[in-house]
């Protein structure tokens, strides 16, 4: 079992608990609580998109390093093949932890000892990384090298880039991390009043589980909690 299965076992098994959780606490009815299991392919995509961003966040941290290694190597007279392999090697020996980037990097050196063109290499890495920035930068790196334009001041001037963006990012997250705890507790707050009441007074609830115009009531507090829900990601969703 490799390991993206293992990730959609472990969040299908999340998915389940979460739908049948809310079902049982808006209905107190098993059937309802089958029915919540509907969500499990929306809370799927919701994490793998979180997951997604986790490894775009932690892609552009280590391009960063990468196209300061690549700078140096290529200021240094060295062509552009072999300011691949010595990024390669500079990430083997440094003392960070290359997650994303180093494969990549591996990969790349090893289709450039089979004799394939830097070009189709390196686009190969654009389509991987899905990152548009990497694939501008890939485009831009593939017609300078053609060209004959000046390598290191075109990868300098990426790092420079790069690293503005990340210092705005950093700064957004900063300000929103406030924000973000706060949305978390609020999201907490609707279902701990739930389970508190339906333990300590469960005759005074029953209103809301045994009639139709309970039900409506719970039914209409569940899509208002759940467009809250979305609004609020929505909102925090900020980056540059």
């Amino acid at each position: 079992m490799n390991e993206k299965q293992k990730l959609l076992i472990s969040d299908s098994l999340q998915g389940v608990l979460l739908g049948c959780l809310i079902g049982w606490l808006c209905y107190r009815s098993v059937v309802t609580s089958l029915l919540g299991i509907m969500i499990v392919p929306f809370y799927i995509k919701y994490k793998r998109r979180m997951r997604e961003k986790s490894r775009k966040q932690m892609l552009w941290h280590e391009f960063k390093d990468a196209a300061a290694m690549l700078y140096s190597s290529t200021a240094a007279g060295g062509t552009l093949e072999k300011a691949l392999r010595d990024t390669c090697c500079d990430m083997k020996t440094s003392d960070s932890s290359y997650q994303v980037l180093l494969p990549e990097f591996e990969r790349i050196c090893m289709h450039l000892d089979q004799n394939r063109s830097l070009e189709s290499v390196l686009e190969d890495f654009a389509v991987r990384s899905e990152d548009e920035d990497i694939a501008y930068f890939v485009r831009v790196l593939t017609v300078a090298r053609k060209s004959g334009g000046s390598l290191s001041s075109i990868i300098r001037h990426t790092a420079d880039t790069m690293n503005l963006r990340m210092e705005i990012n950093s700064e957004i997250e900063t300000i929103l991390a406030g924000k973000r705890g706060e949305w978390r507790i609020m999201l907490i707050v609707p279902p701990g009043i739930l389970c508190y009441m339906n333990m300590c007074s469960s005759e005074y609830m029953n209103i809301l589980y045994t009639g139709l115009t309970g039900r409506l009531v719970m039914t209409a507090a569940l899509m208002v909690y759940a467009a809250a829900v979305w609004t609020g990601h929505k909102i925090l969703d900020i980056h540059v």
